[in-house]
């Protein structure tokens, strides 16, 4: 199947599907749902040499018609941060894995530490040894709905939340995959459709101006750091557990080294129910203040400045100044991203820090205010 015709099938089918979705459920069917429904914003559509990839990504309080992104990547391992070992998942054939988690041993550990909300989505769980956590072969076609995926390297992990995504080899034929996404999303329960996600009623957050994808270009055009947090100070305090938000401290330099900088400003430090601390930066399309142009941080970048926040930590004159100022000591160190930036196996074990994209943090978000 050409790319072109993976873009036109998945266009016509996913348009088709979750605008009927829509328009039935919540009117007919309302009272049935276990709760809101919730849709996703965009398709993004990526082309490697051997494979076509779909993922859906954003979330939403209603349906719309879904952006389309095209983009291309090296291979599908490159997609999805596959690095070079035995893997967690081997996807021989066809491959349905749904409301599940898929983990290195060492992802799995953290999550229950770093990620407490992420207890209420974990469903079933693969879980093993390395840092590979994905197999393809040729031929298959590998579907992931609503499923958590926890790539390590080293001290580096990635935590990112699939809404929907699908892989599959360039050798089929575009009728048959169009075949397989009609009987995909037929035999799927009839009050938990494909591409949907149900959410706590009556949830203040949703109603929210906050609670949409960055990634969407209508949302963030004047949006700087400081309007940023301000609007999700309670979707970040909730999805990592914390009591209290300092947005950009500044970290003044009192190590008696020379510097032509004050200091360093994060955009924001987190301070958890356990008194441990966040420090965080958004690899986001945010305007910085007072200009025209919006900051395009790649993940070596960011994680490039977040190594200086290791540094400021490492003299025990910085560390006194943070904690007398701030409170704060020894931070755990934050990159998030928008949801569709690839994040390579080798920029994973080069980052010793947590990536989490966006709409991932709207998930754990979801799951901390979701009943037990």
């Amino acid at each position: 199947m050409k790319p072109t015709e993976f873009v036109k099938v998945n266009t016509q089918f996913w348009g088709d599907h979750l605008k009927s979705v829509s328009e039935h459920l919540p009117t007919s069917h309302g009272g049935e749902l276990p709760g809101q429904l919730l849709y996703p914003r965009m398709m993004v559509l990526t082309e490697t040499p051997d494979w076509n990839i779909l993922e859906l990504v954003g979330v939403s309080r209603e349906y719309r018609n879904l952006d389309v992104r095209r983009q291309k990547a090296n291979s599908v391992e490159e997609y999805f941060g596959i690095a070079d070992g035995t893997p967690v998942l081997t996807l021989p054939g066809e491959n349905f894995v749904k409301d599940a988690t898929v983990a290195t041993e060492t992802g799995r550990r953290e999550l229950d530490s770093r990620f407490p909300a992420a207890r209420k989505i974990l469903g079933a769980e693969y879980v093993g040894p390395g840092d590979q956590l994905l197999q393809f072969a040729p031929g298959n076609y590998s579907t992931f709905d609503r499923v958590l995926l926890v790539h390590t390297a080293g001290p580096s992990i990635r935590v990112h939340w699939t809404f929907f995504a699908l892989a599959i080899h360039r050798s089929e034929p575009a009728g048959k995959y169009l075949d397989f996404l009609r009987n995909f999303a037929s035999a799927a329960p009839h009050l938990d459709p494909v591409g949907t996600l149900s959410a706590p009623r009556g949830d203040e957050g949703l109603k929210s101006e906050a609670f949409t994808s960055t990634y969407l270009t209508h949302g963030l055009p004047n949006a700087t750091v400081e309007s940023f947090l301000a609007e999700h100070e309670s979707l970040l305090l909730t999805a990592f557990d914390a009591t209290r938000l300092i947005q950009r401290p500044l970290l003044e330099w009192r190590d008696g080294d020379a510097t032509d900088e004050v200091g360093l400003t994060p955009d924001f430090i987190l301070e958890r129910a356990d008194g441990s601390h966040i420090v965080g930066d958004l690899g986001l399309p945010l305007r910085e203040p007072g200009k025209k142009h919006r900051r395009a941080t790649t993940i070596p970048e960011g994680t490039a400045q977040l190594a200086r926040y290791d540094d400021y930590f490492s003299t025990p004159e910085n560390q006194a100044f943070a904690q007398t100022k701030y409170g704060v000591t020894a931070p755990r160190k934050l990159l998030v991203t928008s949801t569709q930036q690839l994040v390579t196996a080798a920029e994973l074990a080069q980052s010793p820090v947590e990536i989490v994209d966006y709409d991932t943090i709207l998930r754990l978000y979801l799951a901390a205010k979701a009943e037990s």
